[in-house]
């Protein structure tokens, strides 16, 4: 038995473990696909055990979920905390993640698994929504108080709006076609469509 299949009780979960596995997760869905990935190869990428891996996660697609569209997906911006910076940030790191070779990949299979399990869907959109929605739903709250969002914002249809359509961009134009310009114009219609008129 190795170290990590011990019984770990009275012991905190090894962090090293964790992102060991989320990384060995993200460079092999890049490369073999979602279909294909597995937890053993997962372990051995990560030097881990199949059981370590299913002690922490419940699911491939728990699993790849969160080695693909991490916790800080929403990134704030450093230094420009108005509405375009905030934006700006958010399509930025959407781009990122949805573009990245693990994003394009992974995401069909996990579309496809959470479509099929309602259950499922539920659980990792509840995720999403907590680490996503929740984080932008202040962030927004801030631009209404200073009067460059109208009153009436929907916080879900707009990052709806980031996500789905970076996707289509991604899917339809190819990754490397999501350059700056790209990012600016969508920027500037996303502005404008939020912006509180006189």
């Amino acid at each position: 038995m190795s170290v990590d299949e011990m019984p770990v009780a009275g012991r905190p979960r090894d962090t090293r473990i964790d992102d060991a596995v989320l990384a060995a997760t993200r460079e092999l869905v890049a490369e073999v696909g979602y279909a294909d990935l597995t937890f053993r190869a997962i372990a051995d990428r990560a030097g881990t055990s199949v059981p370590a891996i299913r002690r922490r996660w419940e699911s491939k697609a728990h699993l790849v979920h969160e080695a693909v569209f991490p916790a800080d997906i929403a990134a704030e911006p450093t230094e420009d905390a108005s509405l375009r910076g905030v934006l700006r940030a958010v399509v930025q790191r959407c781009v990122e993640v949805v573009g990245s070779p693990a994003g394009r990949r992974a995401t069909p299979g996990l579309i496809s698994e959470m479509v099929a399990d309602p259950a499922l869907e539920e659980e990792l959109s509840a995720r999403l929504r907590a680490t996503v929605w929740d984080h932008l739903a202040a962030l927004f709250a801030g631009a209404v108080e200073r009067g460059e969002v109208r009153a009436d914002l929907d916080i879900s249809l707009c990052v709806e709006t980031v996500f789905g359509t970076t996707l289509v961009a991604v899917v339809l134009r190819g990754a490397a076609a999501i350059d700056d310009a790209w990012i600016d114009q969508f920027v500037s219609t996303l502005v404008d469509g939020l912006a509180r008129h006189a």
